[in-house]
């Protein structure tokens, strides 16, 4: 009888370890993804230059009517 109660005494403190270890762990995950909803939400559009396909932030771009480049150079070689 001695033996059985050790066993589970035993695998309790195992799971309870088990779900301890696991918390921590898990909680820089929860700040990661915290974090990464924030940025993602602060972030720019990103446009695509209709000569290379570079994706660069809206307000960096170089806007020719409806038409978006990357650079200058890319503007003038498409127009």
């Amino acid at each position: 009888m001695g033996r059985i109660f050790f066993y589970l005494v035993l695998l309790a403190v195992s799971f309870y370890v088990v779900k301890l270890i696991r918390t921590r762990l898990d909680e820089p995950l929860k700040k990661l993804k915290k974090d990464s909803n924030v940025k993602a939400d602060s972030a720019d559009n990103m446009v695509k230059c209709l000569h290379c396909g570079l994706h660069i932030p809206e307000k960096e771009a170089i806007k020719q009517g409806d038409k978006v480049f990357c650079s200058l150079e890319h503007a003038r070689r498409e127009l």
